[in-house]
């Protein structure tokens, strides 16, 4: 069993979207273990971020790929290709995204619980997002896109990318919190002989 965060940003909250969001989960057979509704301060958006260089660059590498993929030439849009430039562009503008409006914080469980919310959520970069997918049923948007319009690309969904990153989201959003242990009729399907 595996624990993942996932958050509802402002943009899916605007949209009414919240349902939606957590049916497609439980459908798939993740238990929702803890929810809450809050509007951060931005020093708490960036403590959810690990924030080193490394990882800033690691967002600009991506900023790139996605150029390249859109066959969209980033100097001239952005006016850099230096991945540590783009990945603080990218930075600044996501905190101030997630300011927006409020947000819904989740943790689900279940079996892969990290990998099956990745792949229903679908790509980071919603033009990118597999048909089917979360992002792909509901958002077009793309880095060209939202780069063109100087802001961010509204990924309306963050779902931890790894079991290491959902414990430590997981501590950080819940520091301390017991999640209450339920069982669900759907859990004898797939967790019981």
């Amino acid at each position: 069993m595996e624990r993942t965060l996932l958050i509802i940003k402002p943009d899916a909250v605007k949209r009414a979207l919240i349902g939606t969001i957590i049916e497609t989960f439980e459908k798939t057979g993740l238990k929702l273990m803890a929810a809450k509704m809050l509007s951060p301060q931005a020093d708490v958006i960036k403590n959810h971020y690990p924030g080193s260089v490394e990882w800033i660059s690691e967002m600009g590498n991506k900023t790139l790929a996605s150029f390249k993929q859109a066959g969209t030439d980033v100097q001239k849009v952005m006016g850099t290709t230096d991945p540590l430039k783009l990945g603080t562009f990218v930075y600044d503008r996501l905190i101030k995204y997630w300011q927006e409006g409020p947000i819904v914080v989740m943790v689900f469980e279940g079996p892969n619980a990290v990998a099956v919310a990745r792949k229903l959520r679908g790509h980071t970069i919603p033009a990118l997002a597999e048909p089917g997918t979360l992002h792909a049923t509901y958002s077009y948007d793309s880095s060209t896109l939202s780069s063109s319009l100087d802001r961010v690309v509204k990924t309306f969904i963050h779902a931890s990318g790894t079991v290491e990153e959902a414990q430590r989201e997981i501590e950080y959003w819940f520091k301390g919190e017991q999640f209450a242990d339920y069982t669900r009729e759907v859990d004898s399907l797939y967790l019981s002989k």
